[in-house]
């Protein structure tokens, strides 16, 4: 009777192996993790996104594959509605969200989305929107801007590009106007080049990813800086907020300019599984103290200034508590 039990129960363990190593085998194990991108190709988007994902199988149990797949439309707001709404949620499908996508969702009646159920995942990088214009241009100073008319390019009225030249004119009394249709960040640069339009609004990373060289050799005239920052990030750079001509503008300045916290954030779909979460969580958090990444970053001079889910979870609530006074006069400003 001993011996018989003992081979029963070797027959039993004998077939348990087989499914106990496969509960054991990683989720991501043969598997491929999408990163969406809101912009097209050549942005500082595209770049924090490539470089990430070249890392982040390193971290993530499994080894998957991680691919880039580019989204642009509306200024983000189409790839934000499908990674909330269509994507699987099963933590194959993650995104580099638009700096603007709290905005967004105040501000349109096409966000099919709420920011603050996205499921944050952490930030590479913060932002800083600088005034750009190209050398050819006749305007040289803000203080010329008032009185010649200046083209901006921008990349939907849901992205900086057309929220911070549009303020610059209804609050500001800047003679800015933006000229709409861009996609990407090489494109932009491009028609500036073409003499299209005269100067695009954005943070140095952009610059840095498309015309590296602009960037130190006369070719980029730096007039401005709109941030929540108390001293500009260039020596004798002059800020926008303080030229508010009264409470109620800046405060319309100063909840737009809320959206630079965001930066560069990654998020998944809301339902994603809980563990699955926490494992994309960690592995972002270990690619972005990978000395390999770092120096990659340096190299492509992208500054790399994390912040965790809950920080970027924290701003996205505060788009659910904006006073409806506040937003009818943000609407009025940026004409929505």
């Amino acid at each position: 009777m001993p011996r018989t039990i003992a081979r029963c129960a070797l027959v039993s363990l004998t077939v348990a192996l087989p499914y106990a190593s496969l509960a054991a085998e990683p989720f991501y194990a043969g598997k491929t993790i999408t990163t969406l991108v809101s912009t097209g190709a050549g942005g500082g988007y595209d770049l924090v996104a490539r470089t990430v994902a070249r890392y982040l199988p390193k971290y993530v149990g499994g080894a998957p594959t991680v691919i880039v797949q580019y989204m642009p439309g509306g200024g983000g707001k189409t790839m934000s509605n499908y990674l909330y709404n269509i994507a699987p949620k099963d933590g194959t499908t993650i995104g580099v969200l638009s700096q603007t996508v709290g905005l967004d969702q105040i501000l349109t009646s096409e966000s099919y989305y709420n920011t603050a159920k996205f499921k944050w995942l952490g930030r590479v990088s913060t932002t800083t929107t600088l005034i750009m214009l190209y050398k050819n241009t006749p305007v040289h100073s803000l203080e010329q801007m008032k009185t010649t008319q200046t083209l901006f390019a921008g990349q939907g009225k849901s992205s900086q590009t057309y929220m911070v030249p549009t303020l610059m004119r209804n609050l500001l009394g800047f003679k800015t106007k933006v000229v709409m249709g861009y996609t990407s960040t090489p494109e932009v640069f491009a028609a500036m080049e073409r003499g299209e339009v005269q100067g695009r609004t954005g943070d140095m990373n952009v610059l840095y990813a498309a015309r590296p060289k602009w960037a130190t050799d006369g070719t980029i005239q730096f007039l401005g800086e709109f941030s929540l920052a108390e001293k500009p990030s260039m020596p004798g750079l002059p800020m926008l907020l303080p030229m508010a001509p009264d409470a109620k503008s800046r405060e319309i300045l100063e909840m737009v300019a809320s959206f630079m916290g965001f930066g560069y954030p990654f998020a998944a779909p809301p339902g994603t599984p809980r563990d699955r979460l926490e494992t994309l969580r960690k592995a972002l958090a270990d690619v972005l103290k990978d000395p390999g990444f770092l120096a990659d970053m340096k190299r492509l001079r992208i500054s790399v200034d994390p912040a965790s889910a809950d920080y970027l979870a924290r701003i996205a609530r505060k788009f659910d508590n904006v006073s409806p006074d506040l937003l009818d006069r943000m609407r009025k400003a940026l004409e929505y």
